[in-house]
């Protein structure tokens, strides 16, 4: 074999020592999505192709056909949030990096010529083929780093997934109540017109003063301008639900199940909270990761920072007398200078950030959980008294008023002002059933997954703490 021959033949061995193949996210994406099923019972999808776009947007029309419930945004959410897809991308730079780091350098192929000014007059030749074969006995290190960042970066996704189902969660809550409170200042703008229309007449009739007339309609302008300022909240609540659920153009045209579900019926035992965040948090899991990657990396470094520019390879020459010389080569980097110190430190300081970050995150969790368990049981008992002793306390004020009035014991204005009293205590009561709700959603991401209940039904229709037609009743 000639030495072309035999140069062609090393660089195709080397050529077969990198390998070949495309990257492939499949596998990391995969384990995000079986990671988020497994605690919020919802599976992301990432649409790569074409089909898999129409088969979402397939999906997402059937999702739409009915009202909305907390369930079905979620569902939509983790296959149809535009930004959580871009969390998904990022996994194939994870990837990119783990299949480099099983590669090789490329070879280092050199050639030169030599002229000679007399004979013999032999064009001299000489051909250098090296590379840097010591990163082969490093190989499995870099790769094991590089897996290492690989399941930080599917960690951290599969975090970003139940942030986006927390977050859609708390953004369905807060329609759901600005809908319900909604219907209650309609229902109380009517009642306060019908009540400042009866006192016109009233005055207009000689029995009321300019005074009562007076802070009847404006209990009427307020209850209109806070009836306007709830369209205008739920327009905006709603368009927000339509930014997360990644909606537009004809997909905005939904329905939502308005009615907020009721206290469960007990809370499940949460006096280990804390010990289960830990355990679970994907962030804390990923910041972990993160700190034995680059723990490894400034190991890998520290300990092969004069072998890892050292180069050995084949070289062949041919004198102008036309003999060929072959042997080895050999080149070796002289650590005269540059020792690799600053990047040695760079990955020491890396190292420190990241170990502080994650503790600083698990003390964080910690002190979330806590915070978020007493606001939780907090929040249950102003919901229950609301539920079982105010408002109902309220509703028997409006009877015994009703009472009086049909005995001419009451007037018109005493009837509507227990009635709007009451109204407001229901309103009060509705605010403490989302409050309890949403700090439940995000005591659930604090935890990292979904926390233990029985299924309840909705709140039921609560009576009309309000009747516009009060004042058809007649009067003293």
């Amino acid at each position: 074999m000639n030495t072309p021959a035999r140069m062609i033949t090393a660089l195709s061995s080397f050529a077969l020592l990198s390998g070949c193949g495309a990257v492939s996210v499949d596998r990391s994406f995969d384990r995000a999505r079986s990671t988020v099923d497994e605690r919020i019972g919802a599976k992301p999808e990432w649409p790569a192709t074409a089909d898999a776009h129409a088969a979402i947007d397939t999906r997402v029309r059937e999702l739409l056909r009915e009202p909305i419930d907390e369930d079905r945004a979620v569902a939509i959410a983790l296959i149809n949030n535009r930004r959580l897809r871009t969390e998904f991308a990022s996994l194939g730079f994870a990837e990119a990096d783990l299949k480099e780091a099983g590669l090789l350098d490329n070879p280092s192929l050199s050639v030169g010529a030599g002229f000679p000014d007399r004979p013999p007059s032999i064009t001299g030749l000489d051909f250098g083929l090296t590379i840097n074969l010591l990163r082969l006995l490093i190989l499995p290190a870099r790769r094991d780093i590089a897996s290492l960042r690989l399941d930080a970066q599917t960690l951290a996704v599969a975090d970003a997934v139940l942030y986006t189902a927390a977050e859609t969660r708390r953004i369905f809550l807060d329609l759901q109540a600005a809908e319900h409170l909604s219907a209650i200042l309609r229902e109380l703008a009517i009642a306060a017109e019908a009540s400042a229309d009866f006192a016109r007449r009233v005055h207009d009739a000689g029995n009321l003063s300019e005074l009562s007339l007076a802070n009847e309609q404006s209990l009427s302008e307020h209850a209109r301008l806070e009836y306007a300022r709830s369209i205008a909240d739920v327009a905006d609540r709603r368009e927000r639900l339509n930014a997360q659920l990644g909606l537009w153009g004809d997909q905005t045209s939904w329905t939502i199940v308005n009615r907020l579900p009721s206290l469960p019926p007990g809370e499940p035992d949460l006096s280990d909270l804390e010990s289960l965040a830990i355990r679970q948090r994907l962030d804390l899991a990923a910041a972990a990761k993160e700190v034995e990657a680059i723990a490894k990396s400034a190991g890998l470094q520290r300990d092969w920072r004069f072998l890892l520019t050292s180069e050995v390879g084949f070289n062949a020459s041919r004198d102008t007398d036309g003999q060929w010389v072959f042997g080895p080569e050999l080149s070796l980097e002289l650590p005269i200078f540059n020792q690799r110190q600053p990047e040695i430190a760079r990955l020491d300081s890396a190292l420190l950030a990241a170990e502080a970050r994650l503790e600083a995150l698990a003390i964080e969790t910690r002190a979330d959980v806590r915070r978020l368990r007493d606001r939780l049981f907090a929040t249950r008992y102003e919901a229950e008294r609301y539920r079982d002793t105010i408002v109902p306390l309220h509703e028997r004020i409006t009877a015994l008023t009703l009472q009086q009035y049909n005995f001419m014991l009451a007037d018109t204005f005493d009837l509507l002002a227990a009635k709007r009293q009451s109204s407001d205590a229901y309103r009060s009561y509705l605010q403490s059933v989302h409050d309890y709700w949403a700090i439940r959603a995000e005591l659930e991401r604090a935890v990292g997954g979904r926390l233990p209940i029985t299924p309840t039904p909705a709140m039921p229709e609560h009576p009309s703490p309000i009747d516009p037609s009060a004042h058809r009743h007649g009067g003293h």
